[in-house]
C-alpha cells in the first residue's frame, strides 16, 4: 500500500510541472502576442504623429505651428526608438527555451516568497494564470544577482532578502 502512494505521490508531483511547463509554454505565447500587440500600436502611434508633421507648406505657416511640428517630430523619433526596442524583445521571447529549468536562467520562472520573476525581457508586472508576474531580462540587476542560482538560494537586492522557492 506504501509503493501504491508512492507511484501516486510521484505521478501528481510530475502532472504538476507537466502544467507548469505547459502554462510556461501558454506564457510565453502570451507575452509574444502582448509584444506583437504593443509593436502594431507603436506603429499606429508613429504614422499619427508622422501626418502631424506634414506641414502644407502653400498654407500660411505661423510660428505656432512650426513649434508643434518640432513636438511631433520628437514624439515620432520617440515611438520609432520604443518601436526598434519592442521588435528586439520581441525576437528575443521568440528564441528563448522556455522548457523547464533547474537554475535561474533565460525562460525561467522564479518564484520567490515576495514575487514572481520570469527571465526574458522587462515587462510591466502583470497577472497570468491566477500569478501576478515581473518579467525581467538579463540586464536586470535582480537577474545579476540570481543568475545561476537554484531552488532553496538566497540573495540580496538593495537590502531586501529573497529566497528561490521554485524554478520552472
Amino acid at each position: 500500500m506504501g509503493e501504491g502512494n508512492s507511484a501516486c505521490c510521484q505521478f501528481k508531483t510530475h502532472t504538476l510541472k507537466v502544467r507548469v511547463i505547459m502554462n510556461k509554454l501558454a506564457l510565453k505565447e502570451a507575452l509574444i502576442s502582448f509584444q506583437q500587440k504593443s509593436i502594431e500600436n507603436l506603429m499606429e502611434k508613429i504614422v499619427t504623429t508622422h501626418s502631424m508633421v506634414d506641414v502644407d507648406e502653400s498654407d500660411t505657416i505661423d510660428p505656432e505651428d512650426l513649434s508643434h511640428q518640432s513636438e511631433s517630430m520628437e514624439s515620432e523619433q520617440l515611438f520609432k526608438q520604443q518601436l526598434i526596442k519592442a521588435q528586439q524583445d520581441l525576437r528575443t521571447i521568440e528564441s528563448i527555451d522556455f522548457s523547464e529549468k533547474r537554475v535561474v536562467e533565460p525562460g525561467a520562472f522564479i518564484q520567490t516568497e515576495k514575487f514572481n520573476f520570469l527571465v526574458a525581457c522587462a515587462t510591466t508586472p502583470f497577472d497570468f494564470d491566477g500569478l501576478h508576474i515581473t518579467g525581467i531580462s538579463i540586464e536586470s540587476p535582480i537577474y545579476k544577482e540570481m543568475k545561476g542560482l537554484s531552488k532553496g538560494a538566497q540573495f540580496i537586492l538593495s537590502g531586501n532578502n529573497y529566497e528561490i522557492k521554485e524554478i520552472y
